[in-house]
């Protein structure tokens, strides 16, 4: 469909329609049905579409069309419409239809076996019979984002809330977070409010934490924050190698915190390190008193000037040596190069089964805010 956020959503219904038709052979037949469905998660008369195949084979597919939808649609839908058309015989699939769909509500969608379509091209319809599997992909980024007064996850700020929102188990109030993580409880609730709508957290009927989704919220941080580009980054390369470069680095005279790689495989081993990532404060300094080469290619040591004082928050030393939270190392892996995604899954995968080792119980006490 052509990326039009105006459309009402009988237009959406009817370019569906149009849609289908444009991506299957002329021997299948896409129309309105003339079945009697349950109605729609919002009371009114259910929207279907037939898709006969060959041979006289056909498929009826219930259409949701709503102009926006996220993932905590996906639970109301599940709970309401989805319940009925699955108790129906034959288990009705139903085609989820609207403007734009977020990649964690595209994931949401497709473990519950539920079809898509969005008009910027995501889009996954999967039918037994007929037999019809059609996968396409569409924009990654909202073409109508929230407006303003609607807190996004970006930048230091939402970075320093997610820190905090992992880090830490829940429950816990609004205002005991922000004071955690030196904000204002103002801008915490609003984050919350765009993390709830989105299905990765669950609050209290008073607006408190009661549960994270640990996976889903570094994953969600990750596709706007990225370790070499959020961070101001100079790369080198150590002639010795990274291995032993690490061990050097707790005989520097400053603050130095080990991300990345090697703080990942201390936890979750995928295979040896190739790049060595840390945070300081004056990366010019440390590389020149460990002789770096500087290097825009072949670099296996990396420097990094934080975006905030979060990646410094939590970290632990462990044999003379400064590594990050596995929160700031998970999210570093994910958004980094090479097999550092690799190793972020599998850090991740960890945290998740482990959370008694690393997760805190209560919030922190903050002795001074972090800087904006």
């Amino acid at each position: 469909m052509t990326a039009n956020t105006g459309l009402t959503e009988n237009e959406m219904f009817e370019a569906t329609i149009a849609w289908l038709r444009d991506r299957l052979p002329d021997s299948w037949e896409v129309a309105p049905t003339s079945r009697v469905l349950a109605s729609s998660s919002d009371g009114r008369p259910g929207a279907a579409i037939d898709v006969r195949g060959p041979g006289g084979t056909f498929a009826t597919l219930a259409v949701e069309a709503k102009r926006t939808f996220g993932p905590r649609d996906v639970d109301r839908l599940l709970g309401g419409l989805g319940r009925v058309l699955r108790s129906l015989a034959g288990e009705v699939p139903i085609l989820v239809v609207t403007s734009w769909l977020s990649e964690r509500t595209q994931d949401k969608l497709r473990s519950e076996g539920i079809n898509y379509l969005d008009i910027t091209g995501n889009a996954l319809v999967r039918l037994d019979n007929p037999p019809l599997h059609i996968e396409t992909a569409g924009a990654r980024k909202d073409p109508s984002p929230a407006p303003r007064g609607k807190a996004r996850v970006q930048g230091p700020k939402a970075g320093r809330l997610v820190r905090m929102l992992v880090d830490v188990r829940p429950p816990y109030g609004v205002r005991d977070l922000a004071t955690a993580a030196g904000l204002t409880p103002g801008y915490v609730s609003r984050l919350l409010d765009t993390l709830d709508n989105e299905a990765l957290v669950e609050r209290s009927a008073r607006g408190g934490v009661e549960s994270v989704d640990l996976s889903g919220l570094l994953r969600r941080w990750a596709l706007v924050y990225d370790v070499f580009r959020s961070n101001q980054t100079a790369t080198f390369v150590s002639p010795p190698g990274p291995s032993k470069t690490i061990s050097r680095l707790r005989a520097v005279d400053q603050r130095i915190a080990v991300t990345g790689s090697f703080a990942a495989v201390r936890l979750a081993a995928v295979a040896g390190p190739a790049l060595l990532a840390a945070y300081s404060e004056d990366p010019t300094a440390v590389a020149d008193e460990l002789e770096l080469i500087p290097a825009d290619e072949g670099a296996n040591v990396a420097l990094l000037r934080p975006f905030d004082p979060v990646v410094w928050e939590r970290a632990s030393m462990e044999d003379g040596t400064l590594f990050v939270a596995p929160s700031q190392a998970a999210v570093d892996c994910l958004t980094g190069n090479g097999r550092m995604p690799a190793e972020g899954d599998a850090l991740v995968q960890w945290m998740t089964g482990n959370e008694e080792t690393w997760r805190l119980a209560t919030l922190p006490a903050r002795e001074a805010p972090a800087k904006p």
